[in-house]
């Protein structure tokens, strides 16, 4: 079902619920399609209009409703493809670099990465403390989804709300990952986006990171801000970097030195956020 008549076909059954129960009693039952439709929400008559649960109704339509909590905002879609966790492991082991995986923990979801109406897969893999694999399909002329990037990467977290430039149909998706190996623990976030079928990491940058050797330890939190109100987009990233002493009878931390913050402006060229005097 196409996008306009799933939507026309929504607000048409709305209007008809609320034209045939606006003078019902409360409590008000919903049928969709003939059929009676339990909610967690019951629907109610307030003001001589019937508001019902628009989750219940889209997803009893076929169309999938998220909650954008990064952008505070419900996003419908009323996309009705789906795909399985096998059928993407198919698509891993035929396309992927490496002649194995470890695909127990596959996450994934199917989500309209650059605006063209068309959805992608982005799936990721745990491998261990530090290891893991992304992936992120596309769909060809044909159909059939194509791999467009494989990281090495341990992806903990993603997301969609950043939209850089809708003039020019770029929209930014976090990822945050974990990287380290003995004695460091990385946390970064990295902004990437899809542009005509090819895969961009437009900037990283350092969320958390934890360093040890022998007794010195090193502890940096850092942030970021993605300015995009005027043409000139700009990220401004902060890092503070704390040094301690390591004491192990007991094990204690003396911070050595004061905690240092340094703020950097990366610019955005076009292409990718790079460093900026201005």
């Amino acid at each position: 079902m196409k996008k306009s008549l799933v939507v026309t076909f929504l607000l048409v059954l709305l209007v008809l619920v609320a034209t045939t129960l606006a003078y019902a009693a409360v409590p008000v039952d919903l049928y969709i399609n003939g059929k009676e439709i339990n909610t967690d929400v019951p629907p109610q008559l307030v003001n001589d209009r019937i508001m019902v649960p628009v989750r219940t109704v889209a997803e009893t339509l076929g169309v999938n409703v998220r909650w954008d909590k990064a952008a505070n905002a419900v996003r419908i879609d009323s996309h009705t493809q789906s795909i399985s966790k096998d059928e993407i492991i198919a698509l891993i082991k035929a396309q992927g670099k490496r002649d194995s995986y470890y695909l127990e923990e596959l996450t994934y979801e199917l989500v309209d990465l650059d605006g063209d109406n068309q959805m992608e897969i982005i799936a990721g893999s745990i491998g261990g403390v530090h290891l893991g694999s992304f992936f992120v399909f596309a769909e060809d002329a044909n159909g059939a989804y194509q791999l467009v990037t494989e990281q090495d990467w341990k992806v903990e977290e993603w997301g969609f709300a950043e939209i850089l430039a809708p003039e020019e149909d770029i929209k930014l998706f976090k990822l945050v990952t974990r990287t380290g190996g003995t004695g460091v623990s990385v946390h970064s976030v990295r902004l990437c986006y899809l542009n005509q079928g090819k895969f961009i990491e437009a900037w990283q940058g350092t969320m958390l990171l934890h360093s040890q050797f022998q007794d010195s330890y090193t502890k940096k939190v850092g942030g970021y801000q993605l300015d995009t109100r005027d043409e000139n987009k700009r990220i401004y990233a902060w890092e503070t970097t704390q040094h301690y002493q390591v004491e192990y009878e007991p094990y204690k931390l003396t911070p050595k030195g004061e905690m240092q913050t340094n703020t950097t402006v990366y610019l955005f060229d076009g292409e990718r956020f790079v460093h900026s005097e201005r």
